[in-house]
């Protein structure tokens, strides 16, 4: 499969099996956690299933899903050297009844920094690596998508948006999977009627002259910080907002094509890491 000509053409590459068993329960532990204590202290009506700035929050635990070496290779193909941690978001969605659930679709939308379409592939300014926590199945609620919407200029009536579309497909992924979207695809989730949360968590990147969601000013995400820059990382000091090569690569004049920069670049991050690691 080239997955760089699928992502293209259809808006979304999913990577099976990224994770595992063992690292998936400790999310979900981590959520069932945070919920519980959400409803505690002065002032709280009711718990929330939601959870942003989960880097700073539980960092040794959720770096490895953002800073995951198969995803960001693949996202540098796609954008290059340019990639920013804008959110982390670890969720779940309550069950409800099959009843109340019958014939609709969450609510299709296109994600953060997005746009209408033009009708020929961009580069997207931002993109989605979302993975479940559980296999998804017609009670959990498939994820929907509309392959090719993010080049196409499709629009919905607001009386479109929560129901299903004749276009679209159904992904029944398995727990562990990763689906990472262009931010111009149309998706939409299943309402779940499982019984159950459904768990999955969300990293979704930017391109680093973009701002960013999460803060990164908290003691543990400074400190991951002070670690990649002893490293000499840089991927790793993009995701956290510190793209000390942005000036340069972002005025680089643009007389070769953008992959073959792109590459070189890439290329001399490797190296900075190799030479500042094989110091120690």
């Amino acid at each position: 499969m080239d997955r760089m000509k699928e992502y293209r053409a259809q808006g979304y590459t999913v990577f099976e099996g990224l994770y595992d068993e063992t690292t998936m329960q400790a999310w979900r532990d981590e959520q069932d956690r945070l919920q519980t204590i959400s409803t505690k202290g002065p002032g709280v009506r009711e718990s929330t299933t939601w959870f942003g700035n989960m880097l700073e929050r539980a960092p040794q635990l959720m770096w490895p899903a953002v800073a995951h070496p198969v995803i960001l290779d693949f996202a540098e193909q796609v954008v290059g050297p340019f990639v920013q941690l804008d959110n982390l978001t670890l969720a779940a969605f309550p069950s409800m009844a099959p009843e109340e659930a019958a014939g609709k679709a969450s609510a299709w939308h296109r994600d953060r920094w997005g746009r209408m379409p033009s009708g020929a592939y961009e580069r997207p300014l931002a993109f989605n690596a979302i993975c479940y926590l559980q296999d998804l199945d017609d009670e959990y609620g498939p994820l929907r998508v509309l392959p090719g919407s993010h080049v196409e200029p499709i629009a919905l009536a607001e009386e479109e948006i929560r129901k299903p579309h004749q276009d679209e497909l159904l992904i029944y992924m398995k727990a562990g999977d990763v689906v990472l979207t262009h931010n111009g695809l149309l998706h939409s989730g299943t309402p779940n009627t499982s019984g159950r949360k459904r768990y999955f968590f969300s990293v979704y990147y930017n391109i680093s002259w973009l701002k960013h969601t999460d803060t990164f000013t908290g003691p543990n995400c400074q400190q991951l910080i002070s670690w990649a820059r002893s490293q000499q990382d840089h991927r790793a000091l993009r995701l956290l907002g510190q793209d000390e090569h942005l000036q340069s690569r972002a005025n680089s004049g643009f007389q070769q094509p953008d992959e073959a920069r792109w590459h070189q670049w890439t290329q001399a991050d490797q190296r900075a890491l190799e030479e500042a690691t094989g110091r120690e």
